[in-house]
């Protein structure tokens, strides 16, 4: 099954749903601004994110990548998975255990792309049906359901759900869309699977993408090395 795919249908169809809509007048707008006319997600630079938890988190997008709250010094890694996935808990648990041995070194955040609701919010859709109150019924049932995922594997580090807002939805389609963190690259041919790690350095530029799971040895070397790198540049 195409995970990548049913991922990025899920986040087509919040993103149609939910993305705020422009001010244009569409009789007057000639084809050529309908062209070049970008949507809200590509072009915010600011946004806050909401965690499964109930937490937040505020981002800065740049040219180079995220620079999360609260990373200043730090590796951030960015996990991006789905519940159906079913080699993303293993490497999910993998990524938690460095928090251990790199402590204050690394901060992880994690965005689940599926919607583990999609049925019942294509079904709103179609009836249209779609009003505040069901949405949210619905997003917070796709939250608890992640959130006891991630509390049956032990993962404690903040999940992001693009079934949320508006800044939710900007992060994870400028993370396939903008960035294209997800498109394979290089003679390794980085990325284009499920899940895929982006490792963000001291400063929020990409240092690293990784495609599916690696041996958890070696990844915690590969951050390691990262790690020495940038504190040798301070």
């Amino acid at each position: 099954m195409n995970y990548i795919k049913i991922a990025i249908a899920s986040l087509l169809l919040v993103s149609l749903s939910h993305a705020d809509t422009t001010n244009v007048d569409k009789k007057k707008a000639t084809k050529t601004e309908k062209k070049v006319k970008k949507p809200l997600w590509m072009t915010q630079n600011e946004f806050t994110v909401s965690t499964v938890d109930g937490g937040k988190i505020d981002l800065l997008s740049t040219d180079k990548g995220f620079i999360f709250e609260g990373s200043k010094d730090k590796l951030t890694i960015l996990v991006v998975w789905t519940m159906e996935c079913k080699s993303c808990a293993k490497w999910l648990k993998d990524i938690n255990s460095l928090q251990d041995s790199f402590k204050d070194k690394i901060k992880i955040v994690g965005l689940e792309i599926g919607n583990t609701e999609k049925s019942k919010l294509e079904k709103l859709i179609k009836d249209k049906k779609a009003n505040e109150k069901a949405v949210l019924k619905i997003i917070d049932t796709n939250n608890k359901n992640i959130e006891e995922f991630t509390k049956k594997h032990n993962i404690d580090f903040p999940i992001i759900s693009v079934l949320s807002n508006q800044g939710n939805i900007a992060f994870a389609m400028q993370t396939l869309y903008k960035f294209e963190f997800n498109k394979p690259r290089g003679k390794s041919k980085r990325g284009g699977a499920l899940p895929f790690t982006v490792v963000f350095g001291y400063q929020g530029q990409t240092a690293g993408i990784t495609a599916g799971i690696s041996e958890k040895k070696a990844y915690k070397e590969y951050i390691g090395k990262l790690i020495k790198h940038y504190e040798d540049k301070k």
